[in-house]
């Protein structure tokens, strides 16, 4: 991705590659390229210092949030041209304008805003239910993690896309906190029925 003066990443004419996936700054995501015009994306992703936008597939339809992903790996590639990648989420952005189609490749391209929600400050009570979490499903002695933060948190709760979607859409970082705070009770409030089932469930 290139870079203007000011060290920050160009935000016109970036690739973009809709998706009914919503990546987090930090998560690690594979996709199976196999389409012609991604193909063509790959190829030139080099030219965008291994980075492009993957604008959220809600419903059928593109939304204009998406994620700034950058390539981490590739893991296979095939004789027909078909790629296996890994990347990283950087930033959240805003798609400001989608073009369907690139004049001299296949691929949608378009322009975006970056949104600087790559780090978020995590409230005492977003700590304190991911404990509560934590005892009751992952279990971990967290002593021995350090760098636990607001998208550690989130990418550790088996969020479904849409609600990681939700999580991104609020315009504050006091909004997100909130949001993820009830997600991850809502997720102790599942895990606690799945535990009781388990509890009374015995054969006969």
């Amino acid at each position: 991705m290139m870079l203007n003066n000011k060290e920050q990443p160009l935000s016109e004419n970036l690739p973009l590659f809709p998706l009914g996936i919503m990546v987090m700054p930090g998560e690690v995501r594979f996709l199976h390229i196999f389409e012609r015009r991604y193909k063509n994306l790959f190829e030139d992703i080099e030219q965008f210092e291994n980075c492009f936008c993957v604008p959220f597939v809600l419903d059928g339809k593109n939304s204009n949030t998406g994620a700034l992903v950058r390539l981490e790996k590739v893991l296979a590639k095939y004789p027909g041209g078909e790629v296996d990648i890994a990347v990283k989420g950087v930033d959240i952005v805003t798609v400001k304008h989608y073009n369907e189609e690139h004049p001299s490749r296949l691929y949608p391209y378009g322009d975006i805003e970056i949104l600087n929600k790559n780090s978020v400050e995590t409230s005492d009570e977003l700590f304190k239910v991911f404990e509560k979490y934590n005892e009751i499903v992952l279990k971990l002695d967290l002593t021995k993690y350090s760098g636990i933060n607001f998208y550690v948190i989130a990418n550790s709760i088996g969020l479904s896309e849409f609600e990681k979607f939700d999580i991104l859409l609020r315009q504050t970082q006091k909004q997100m906190n909130k949001t993820l705070v009830y997600y991850v009770k809502l997720k102790i409030i599942l895990a606690k029925q799945q535990n009781a089932i388990q509890k009374d469930y015995c054969l006969n």
